[in-house]
């Protein structure tokens, strides 16, 4: 099995972060820095920052609702890190798709690493939609600051280049003025903030509503639940 799949399995974290870490030299197996191609067996010995791994044998699976100023990163040393609000009862959890730390909104937290990786992967498609409050940039010239919605609409389903990356077709659907709804099949870092300051606006107000089939609903900022057993069942469908 590919190392990056084994250790998601393993519930250490994403397939995606696993690769990250791979990269920064973080993994050895066998006492040896592991490669992006390493494959590995049940009985290799994986370690992450020196720590052994082991396989995890029962899922878990949560919702948080991540109010503005906490970051989603699970380090200790970090006063404002995600991994101090967690219940202590819970185990060793990580999160499925990043919000940034001035976001707020619907995060899922699991140790199933198969389950983020279909959440993530842009060939499952599977959608998340956000709530968006803008204002005009006025450090950008090159937007009409008077008509601040003229075409918006259209000019965000554009192909826009983040970091010589295309972003694909989204659903918006503007509430007035300055805000607007948006549903992605893209997880590209910060891509909605991007998205908008490449048409002249500044984010003001960003919040995941839903993810998947999963939906944020009345859960208060701060506030965790478990996920249903039906809301399960919809995502081992995926």
């Amino acid at each position: 099995m590919r190392l990056a799949k084994m250790i998601g399995a393993a519930g250490y974290c994403s397939r995606r972060q696993a690769s990250r870490l791979i990269e920064e030299g973080r993994v050895q197996v066998n006492d040896n820095v592991a490669q992006h191609l390493t494959f590995v067996e049940c009985d290799d010995r994986i370690r992450i920052d020196g720590v052994l791994i082991d396989a995890v044998s029962e899922k878990h699976y949560f919702i948080y609702h991540k109010p503005v100023g906490i970051d989603c990163n699970l380090n200790v040393d970090d006063p404002d890190s995600l991994l101090h609000v967690m219940p202590q009862s819970f185990p060793r959890l990580f999160p499925i798709g990043r919000l940034d730390k001035d976001s707020c909104g619907l995060l899922i937290l699991t140790n199933d690493g198969e389950l983020a990786n279909r959440l993530l992967q842009p060939e499952f498609k599977q959608p998340k939609c956000y709530e968006v409050c803008v204002q005009p940039d006025f450090n950008n010239q090159s937007r009409n600051k008077v008509k601040l919605y003229q075409d918006f609409q259209s000019q965000m389903n554009r192909p826009i280049s983040i970091k010589g990356k295309l972003t694909t077709a989204c659903k918006i659907t503007l509430l007035n003025d300055l805000s607007f709804t948006i549903t992605l099949t893209q997880g590209l870092n910060r891509q909605i903030r991007k998205m908008c300051s490449n048409l002249g606006f500044k984010v003001t107000h960003l919040k995941r509503l839903s993810m998947s089939n999963i939906v944020l609903g009345n859960l208060r900022a701060g506030e965790w639940r478990t996920v249903t057993d039906n809301e399960l069942k919809d995502l081992s469908n995926i």
